[in-house]
């Protein structure tokens, strides 16, 4: 019957539907990504007719520092993360020691504890204690101490019997002296250097000098930017003499002698008709590299 051939097709044609449609299930935890063949290039997506093709930004450049240069790699160089230590600025108070009757002389004595890998120490003149837990990288007061021979011992702070160094120094009268504790051949050792100022000093500005405290730091030259002050070569336990500097805001740059590569920079504030130093510490290949310890010395004029 022409009824039942009707009914009979359009069943078969929905059978067949069923059969060509597919149904995809959710994946399950152990079904593997799709994903195209190894070794298969994809093609890029190329924009249709219809859509523009925008321009690959830009990337800007990053920003080298000035003076780089072809030195060793150091972690305070250009391209090294990391931050440096700030920059200790101390100020310059005294110690009252005075004599016993006015015609005993006496000298100024401070330390600056700059030996690399060594923590705390105690210091002491004879059998007197002076400085207490000194830490690298600080500088200690001024103490008024008598002149002469002075043996001087310095103790690991955490193990008070364990003696660093003793030596002794001959000390002149109304001198002053900063001590530094360095790394030396077989441990630590102290540098005596005279904080005599210059005694040119004109009005608005300052007398500044630079020591290289850093026993395995190359040759370094130290440049005051605003006015071009250089103190150049200083090698490791140089002392460079002063030189004039115009108080206000003045920016330190460091860099090596032989290279020119950019060690580090700081800036500090100049007073009028003061003493300074910027002592250079640290060890020149570990992390955090070279610092700065920007000090104000005493000045009995």
């Amino acid at each position: 019957m022409p009824e039942d051939n009707n009914q009979n097709n359009i069943q078969n044609h929905r059978n067949n539907e069923r059969r060509n449609d597919t149904t995809f299930l959710p994946e399950s935890p152990e079904t593997p990504p799709f994903a195209p063949p190894p070794e298969m290039d994809i093609p890029a997506e190329v924009p249709g007719e219809n859509e523009p093709i925008l321009p690959t930004p830009s990337v800007p450049p990053i920003p080298s520092r000035p003076g780089g240069g072809n030195g060793s790699n150091r972690p305070n160089r250009p391209g090294n993360s990391g931050q440096r230590p700030p920059v200790a600025v101390y100020p310059i108070p005294i110690v009252p020691r005075p004599p016993q009757n006015n015609q005993q002389p006496y000298c100024y004595i401070r330390f600056i504890h700059a030996a690399v890998g060594y923590g705390p120490v105690n210091i002491a003149i004879g059998t007197k204690p002076l400085a207490h837990s000194l830490v690298y990288g600080d500088i200690s007061s001024y103490f008024i101490e008598n002149t002469g021979f002075r043996n001087i011992s310095v103790t690991d702070a955490r193990l008070r019997s364990s003696v660093l160094t003793r030596e002794t120094f001959l000390f002149n009268e109304g001198g002053v002296y900063t001590i530094a504790l360095v790394n030396g051949i077989n441990g630590v050792s102290m540098f005596l250097i005279s904080d005599m100022p210059c005694r040119n000093q004109r009005v608005n500005f300052s007398c500044v000098r630079a020591v290289n405290l850093s026993y395995n730091s190359p040759a370094l030259d130290v440049t005051i930017q605003s006015s071009m002050t250089k103190f150049e070569d200083l090698r490791f336990k140089t002392v460079s003499s002063y030189q004039q500097v115009m108080r206000g805001q003045q920016g330190f740059y460091v860099s090596e002698t032989e290279s020119g590569a950019y060690v580090f920079d700081t800036t500090e504030m100049i007073g009028s008709r003061n003493i300074y130093t910027l002592y250079i510490l640290g060890d020149a290949y570990v992390y955090p590299g070279l610092m700065p310890v920007f000090t104000e010395d005493y000045s009995l004029i």
